[in-house]
């Protein structure tokens, strides 16, 4: 049972990651595809604060939380530490293959949509 969730939770992970891959102005933070990880996503959205981009996706229903999440060290030899580090967003067995189609295309649109993204859009 475990190992089924694992590969449920890893093909959600690499569908995701495969997508980032290809958002303007994200930087992806992940081990090489051959190391094995956990199906949490760390992220950095070029022109966006960490804030802002948890706010923007809470008001579409995702939660993403941003910090260091204890990785301080890595987070102060990536340069990013005194920024506050990367946005992060896990996947459960619960998870569908629609959701993480909806965070990513949610945040396309907040790559895309400069500034105004933010404040123009109403939250659901």
């Amino acid at each position: 049972a475990m190992r089924t969730i694992e590969d449920y939770e890893e093909t959600l992970a690499a569908r995701f990651r495969a997508a980032l891959r290809d958002t303007p102005g994200l930087t992806l933070y992940a081990a090489p595809e051959d190391v094995r990880k956990t199906p949490t996503i760390a992220f950095r959205l070029e022109g966006r604060s960490l804030g802002k981009v948890c706010e923007y996706m809470a008001g579409r229903g995702y939660f993403v939380a941003s910090g260091d999440f204890y990785a301080s060290t890595l987070a102060g030899k990536l340069g990013i530490r005194d920024d506050g580090g990367w946005a992060r967003a896990g996947l459960a067995p619960y998870n569908t293959e629609e959701e993480v189609d909806g965070v990513i295309e949610a945040l396309d649109r907040l790559a895309a949509g400069g500034s105004s993204a933010c404040s123009s859009e109403r939250f659901r």
